[in-house]
Order: structure tokens, then C-alpha cells, then sequence
């Protein structure tokens, strides 16, 4: 097991982390060892949803939360940085890249392998949508309650399944089309029907400003619908 902390070295932007045991620096973006006696390894990805608290505490009402006190969870004090198009980082960034603005915000799928980037502003749009990701497929849903969005893998026990949206219980849910089974969005288990009890497996994603996504994998593929 390893330990981490803050290098205050960037790459591109990006947080370089260090890890305590050995001095390897890790780039926070790749998840990779970039210099050290861990040299291109990586770190296994664990996946997470970046929501509001608003959201998430409707799903899980017992959650507890670091109170830092000062009021310091009242102000967000990267919110001019977050509107300002033109600002790009510390260092400004590496590849200019005009089919989205810089600080578009995308779902980054595929990494190294295979890189695409779901615009939001297009999740938002479609909400649900079918697709293959590194040729598996795969079924992208946006939650605009909390304008965050989940990527899963749609094959269950061998069969792929196609998605689409609809509404229950005031909240959303995914039915497949070859099965009538319904599904939890916000977290691909299936709550009623044959597959009652499966989980879609989710697929290691990440929300990123077009701007550092396209920095780290200029060659990405973007879907636009």
C-alpha cells in the first residue's frame, strides 16, 4: 500500500502527486508513475460521481461530511475561474483545440486507449445514450438534477442491452428494451423485471474542462450526437 501526497509540481496543469513510500511522482490526470523507481506504472481507478451535496444526500441521507468550520463550504472560490473562457490553467494550455470552448465541460472516456469526450451540453440534450466505448457497449446517462453523468457497460451475463429513459417515482430510470427490466439510473442496478438484482458495470469516466482533456489526448474522438 502506498501513501500520497501533493508534489506542488504540474504537469499540463494537473496536480503531480508523490507517493511516501518510494518518492515516485504520479500524475493525478493519467493515474501514472512519471519519475521514479515506479516508473509507468498506474494506480488501479476507483470509480467516483462529481455531484452537488444537494443531490447526493438524497440518495444517501446518512452520509457524514468533514466539517471544516470558518464557513468554508458556503463560497466556492473558483467560481470566476469556472466562467472566465480565456483563463486555461496556471501554465495555459498545451493544444488548442476549437471544436468545443475551453472551459466546455466534457465526459472523458477511453484514456490512452481510446479517448472521447461527451460534451455536457450534448448529455443534457439526449440524457441517455448508446454507444460503444473501446468497443464494448456502453450506455452514457446525464443526471440533470445534479449535471453529472454516469458511463456503464450495457452487455449483462452475454446479452447487450439498449436503454432508454423514463420516469418513476419522481425520479429517472433506464428500462432495456430486450428484457422490459427497469433500472436504477443513478446507480445501473435493476430494480424490477427478469434481470431484477444485475448491476451495470460502470466504466472508468471522468468530467473535465475541454480544454485539459484535449491537452493530455489531442487525438480524442467527441461525440456531438
Amino acid at each position: 500500500m502506498h501513501t500520497f501526497g501533493v508534489s506542488g509540481k504540474l504537469i499540463m496543469n494537473a496536480l503531480v502527486m508523490y507517493d511516501k513510500q518510494t518518492k515516485t511522482l504520479w500524475s493525478q490526470f493519467l493515474g501514472q508513475a512519471v519519475r521514479g523507481d515506479l516508473l509507468g506504472e498506474f494506480l488501479e481507478p476507483i470509480p467516483l460521481t462529481m455531484i452537488t451535496w444537494k443531490r447526493w444526500v438524497e440518495e444517501h441521507p446518512d452520509t457524514l461530511v468533514l466539517d471544516k468550520g470558518n464557513g468554508r463550504y458556503a463560497t466556492d472560490s473558483y467560481e470566476g475561474y469556472y466562467s472566465n473562457n480565456r483563463s486555461t490553467g496556471v501554465i495555459g494550455q498545451s493544444n488548442s483545440d476549437d471544436r468545443l470552448r475551453n472551459k466546455d465541460v466534457i465526459l472523458g472516456v477511453g484514456f490512452e486507449k481510446g479517448a472521447k469526450a461527451y460534451p455536457f451540453e450534448v448529455l443534457a440534450n439526449d440524457r441517455v445514450i448508446n454507444d460503444e466505448i473501446l468497443g464494448e457497449p456502453s450506455v452514457i446517462y446525464f443526471d440533470d438534477t445534479a449535471d453529472t453523468a454516469f458511463a456503464f457497460k450495457s452487455t449483462v451475463d452475454g446479452q447487450e442491452l439498449t436503454f432508454d429513459l423514463a420516469r418513476e417515482d419522481d425520479r429517472d430510470i433506464l428500462i432495456d428494451r430486450e428484457s422490459g427490466s427497469k433500472w436504477i439510473a443513478f446507480t445501473g442496478t435493476a430494480f424490477e423485471g427478469p434481470l431484477e438484482g444485475q448491476n451495470l458495470e460502470r466504466v472508468h469516466s471522468t468530467a473535465w474542462f475541454w480544454f485539459a482533456w484535449t491537452d493530455f489526448y489531442p487525438a480524442t474522438d467527441l461525440f456531438l450526437g
